[in-house]
């Protein structure tokens, strides 16, 4: 017995040391991609690398203009040039202290452009693929006359929001933009189209359009739009591209109205009178007569009564002979 013991006790210290515990696998969370401001300005550098022209320097006034734009686009959930106190992109730089060179009278934006774009999952890199997919922002960031650059970036979730303000300073006295008292800041607004006769709704798009910010200012989910179109998150829109909003309907046939005929007037059958013709019955023949009941039976116990003794006398006689 003790043998016994002794070979499964070494047996199981066999396998214990051939087969240790493997290692508990550590589950990785895949999380979103966060772009920094600084890959944002390397990835337009290096656009302007294919171009020729050369890197951009990152200016701290623009850093910091860039990053509030794009928190403020994220607050609403939408793209706008304008600021949440009405001013345009040059016109925040002046105000900042940065000296916008050119000629900056009458609203004129001098030497100074912004771009912005927002998207689900989108990278630095996508971001500025996508600017260079038409000319307005391809040419902010390869502009040979701009010097300086700032980038900023907001996101929630999934959803990112990029800005890069360009500029070229004077590099003297800041000229600080002080709106006069009739000025009217642009309203950047997406005014919705109405729907045609079939009641679909399509969207032509324009310069700096972003799915998300035409699925907001037309108050449908970003997928809805993406679907009626058959685009991801990640497609490019170009400007003049129609987009469509709301699919049109097919009215439903209507059924010929019809007059109903009416129901063929029922003349009754004429009433007819069952007349019931009596026929007598033959007259009741007259019975013949005859004895009463009572006599008849009478009789025929007589008759009876009289054969069974004449039957008895002649049981007699018989015996008597013998």
């Amino acid at each position: 017995m003790r043998k016994i013991l002794l070979v499964v006790i070494t047996l199981f210290q066999y396998l214990t040391i051939s087969y240790p515990p493997r290692e508990a696998l550590a589950i990785s969370i895949e999380s979103p991609n966060l772009s920094t401001p600084s890959e944002l300005i390397e990835a337009v550098n290096n656009i302007r690398a294919t171009y020729g022209v050369q890197a951009y320097n990152p200016n701290s006034i623009l850093m910091n203009n860039a990053q509030k734009q794009a928190e403020y686009n994220l607050s609403i959930s939408t793209i706008t040039h304008i600021s949440a106190d009405g001013l345009r992109p040059f016109q925040r730089a002046l105000q900042a202290g940065y000296a916008v060179a050119g000629d900056i009278s009458n609203s004129s934006p001098g030497y100074f452009a912004e771009n912005i774009v927002a998207g689900v999952g989108l990278t630095a890199e996508e971001a500025v693929k996508i600017w260079t997919e038409d000319d307005p922002h391809l040419n902010t960031m390869v502009s040979s006359v701009f010097q300086d650059i700032g980038a900023g970036v907001a996101f929630s979730g999934n959803t990112f929001y990029y800005v890069i303000d360009c500029g070229l300073s004077t590099g003297g006295t800041p000229a600080a933009f002080t709106p006069p008292p009739s000025y009217k800041p642009p309203i950047a607004t997406m005014v919705p189209n109405t729907p045609n006769a079939d009641g679909s709704i399509s969207y032509s798009v324009q310069s700096g359009d972003t799915l998300l910010g035409i699925a907001i200012a037309y108050n449908i989910s970003l997928y809805k739009l993406l679907s009626l179109n058959g685009l991801t998150a990640k497609s490019l829109i170009y400007a003049g591209q129609k987009i469509i909003i709301q699919a049109g309907y097919t009215p439903t046939p209507t059924m010929p109205t019809q007059t109903p005929t009416g129901l063929p007037t029922i003349t009754s059958w004429p009433t007819s009178t069952f007349t019931v013709t009596r026929t007598p019955f033959p007259p009741t023949a007259t019975p013949s007569a005859s004895l009463p009941v009572s006599n008849a039976r009478n009789t025929v116990i007589i008759i009876v009564g009289a054969a069974l003794f004449l039957s008895a006398l002649f049981v007699l006689a018989g015996f008597k002979r013998k």
